[in-house]
C-alpha cells in the first residue's frame, strides 16, 4: 500500500484497530458475575460507591492516589440516573455494595456495577491504543510506526487483561501516554500550551498511580533535547514541573486534607513493595524479562535494539522514546515485589520502539539495491520479525484470557458441586481465592490460609469440609525450596482428610476435603 493510499484510508485503519481492541477487551468482560473472583475489585468498587452515596470525596484509602476512585465514583452519576429513570433505583442506597467472605471470594447484589467499572477501564484501554498511534505517528513522522504500535497495543496481553479489571493500571497507562504526547509536543514545538499539557498530564499520571511520576523524566528530556543546555534558562520547563503537583493535588486533594492517612498508606505501600509479597517477589530482573518474552516474544529484543540504535546514532526522537522505559525498568527492579501490572507502563513504549525499528528496516530494504538473493533473505527476515511481533502477543492474549477464565471456571464448578453435594448446615472452612460458599446455606469459616489451624483443630471444632484453592496454596508449591514449612503444613492437611472432589480447569485446582463425616 502506497503512502498516499495509506493516508487516505488512515481513519478507517485506526478505526479497525480500535474495533479489534474493543472486541478482545469485551471478550469475557462479565467474567464470574455475580460472583467476585478478582482479589482487588470489590474493595475498589466499595470505595467508589461509598464516595458516590455519601458525597464524601475522601476515599479514606491512599494505597493508590484518588483519581482512579474519583473517575469510578463519577461514573455512578449517569448509571444512577438511568437506573432511576427505568425504576431500578429509588435512592443511592439501592446500589448495593459487594459482599465478601474472603479475599477473592464474594458476590455482588448489583452485578451491573461491576460491568460499569470494568467498562470504565475498557474505555481508558481503548484511549491508550489511540494515543499510541498518535504518539508514534507524531514522534517518528511515520504512520506505519503509529499503526503497528497501536496494533500491538490493541492485542497486548497485559493491557487487554487489565482493561477488564476495575483497577487503576490501565487508567495510569492512559495518562502516562497523554503525558508523553505532551512531551513529544514540547520536543517538536515547545509552545506554552505544550508545556502546560505535559505538566498537567504528568500530575495526572502520578495521580493514577504514584510511580507514574517517572514520566516527568520524558518531559525534562524533551525540553533539553530540543534546546540543549540553554534550556536551563527557559521558564516554560519550570512552569510545567510546577503544574505537575498542582494536577496531582487537584485530583488527589485529600492528600492535603487527610495528610495522616495519606502518609500512613503511602508508607505502607512502600514497605509492601520493599519487603516482599509471598509468591510475587524475588529475582525481579529475570521475572520481568521472562514475562516480557512470554507475552511479547521478539518485541523486547527489537525495542532494546532500537534503544541502542538511537543512542549510537544520536537519534533524538528515539532517545526521547527510550527515556521512560529505561528509567522505569531500573526503578521497578529496585523492589523485590514483581507482577504483571507493574510492568504494564513499559509495554506501549516497547511496542513503539519495536515498530520504529521494523519500519526502518523495511524502508532500507525498499531504498537500497541488493542482490536478488540477499534482498529476498532480508525481506523474509523482516517479515518474519514483524509476523512474530504480532503473533506472540496475540497468542499470549488468548492464553492469558483462557487461563484466567479457567481459574474462574474451576471455582464456579466447585461452587456448583458444593451446592449439589454438601448438606445444608455443614460447617465449611474456606481460604482466599476459593469458590463462593453461600453463608445462608452453610456455616462458613474464612481464613487467609487454611494452614492457620492444624488437622486436629478442625476435627475438634466440628468443621465438616475444607476448601483449598490453588490461588492460595499454589504459590507455596511453586517455590517449595523457599516455603518448605508452608508446604509441609498443607501436606499435613491433605494427608489427614479424605479428598471428595478436585476441580481443575486450565491447571487451576480447587480441592475439597471432608473432615467429619455427617
Amino acid at each position: 500500500m502506497s503512502s498516499n493510499t495509506l493516508a487516505r484510508h488512515i481513519k478507517w485503519i485506526v478505526a479497525g484497530i480500535a474495533l479489534l481492541a474493543l472486541a478482545v477487551r469485551v471478550w469475557s468482560l462479565p467474567f464470574g458475575l455475580p460472583y467476585l473472583y478478582h482479589p482487588d475489585e470489590p474493595m475498589y468498587v466499595s470505595i467508589a460507591q461509598d464516595m458516590f452515596r455519601s458525597g464524601d470525596w475522601n476515599p479514606h484509602s491512599f494505597v493508590f492516589p484518588s483519581l482512579f476512585f474519583d473517575i469510578n465514583a463519577l461514573a455512578y452519576f449517569p448509571f444512577y440516573l438511568l437506573g432511576s429513570i427505568i425504576g431500578v433505583f429509588h435512592s443511592p442506597d439501592d446500589i448495593a455494595s459487594p459482599a465478601m467472605l474472603m479475599l477473592g471470594v464474594g458476590i455482588s447484589p448489583t452485578p451491573s456495577t461491576f460491568l460499569l467499572g470494568r467498562s470504565v477501564s475498557l474505555l481508558f484501554g481503548l484511549g491508550a491504543v489511540v494515543l499510541v498511534f498518535l504518539v508514534g505517528k507524531r514522534l517518528t513522522g511515520s504512520m506505519m510506526v503509529g499503526l503497528l504500535g497501536a496494533l500491538l497495543m490493541a492485542i497486548s496481553p497485559g493491557n487487554v487483561q487489565h482493561s477488564r479489571y476495575i483497577t487503576p493500571d490501565v487508567i495510569q497507562v492512559f495518562f502516562i501516554l497523554l503525558a508523553f504526547w505532551g512531551a513529544v509536543l514540547v520536543f517538536q514545538r515547545g509552545k506554552w500550551r505544550d508545556y502546560i499539557l505535559a505538566g498537567l498530564a504528568v500530575g495526572l499520571a502520578a495521580s493514577g498511580k504514584y510511580n507514574g511520576v517517572l514520566i516527568g523524566l520524558s518531559l525534562v528530556g524533551a525540553h533539553f533535547l530540543r534546546l540543549g543546555w540553554r534550556g536551563v534558562r527557559e521558564m516554560r520547563l519550570y512552569l510545567a514541573l510546577a503544574l505537575a503537583p498542582v494536577a496531582f493535588f487537584l485530583t488527589t486533594p485529600y492528600a492535603l486534607f487527610d495528610t495522616g492517612t495519606f502518609l500512613a498508606d503511602l508508607r505502607s505501600e512502600a514497605q509492601h513493595y520493599s519487603t516482599g509479597h509471598i509468591g510475587m517477589d524475588g529475582d525481579t530482573v529475570k521475572w520481568y524479562l521472562d514475562y516480557l518474552w512470554v507475552t511479547g516474544g521478539p518485541i523486547g529484543l527489537l525495542a532494546l535494539a532500537e534503544v541502542g540504535r538511537g543512542i549510537y546514532l544520536r537519534l533524538k526522537p528515539i532517545i526521547l522514546l527510550s527515556i521512560f522505559p529505561v528509567a522505569y525498568f531500573i526503578f521497578i527492579n529496585s523492589f523485590p515485589v514483581r507482577n504483571d501490572r507493574t510492568a504494564l507502563p513499559l509495554t506501549p513504549f516497547m511496542y513503539l520502539l519495536a515498530s520504529s525499528l521494523l519500519v526502518m528496516l523495511a524502508r532500507k530494504l525498499l531504498r537500497h539495491t541488493f542482490q536478488q538473493r540477499v534482498r529476498m533473505a532480508a525481506a523474509f527476515g523482516v517479515a518474519t520479525l514483524a509476523a512474530l511481533s504480532i503473533a506472540y502477543p496475540a497468542v499470549a492474549t488468548v492464553q492469558t484470557t483462557n487461563s484466567f477464565l479457567g481459574r474462574v471456571e474451576s471455582r464456579e464448578l466447585a461452587r456448583m458441586w458444593i451446592e449439589e453435594n454438601v448438606p445444608d448446615g455443614s460447617t465449611v472452612a474456606i481460604e482466599s481465592y476459593s469458590p463462593y460458599v453461600d453463608p445462608k446455606r452453610y456455616a462458613v469459616q474464612g481464613y487467609t490460609l487454611l494452614t492457620v489451624h492444624t488437622a486436629e483443630w478442625y476435627v475438634t471444632n466440628g468443621v465438616d469440609y475444607l476448601v483449598f484453592s490453588e490461588g492460595e496454596y499454589g504459590r507455596f508449591y511453586a517455590e517449595p525450596e523457599r516455603y518448605p514449612d508452608a508446604v509441609a503444613r498443607y501436606n499435613a492437611l491433605f494427608n489427614a482428610f479424605e479428598s471428595v472432589k478436585t476441580v481443575s480447569v486450565e491447571g487451576y485446582d480447587v480441592r475439597i476435603y471432608m473432615v467429619n463425616r455427617r
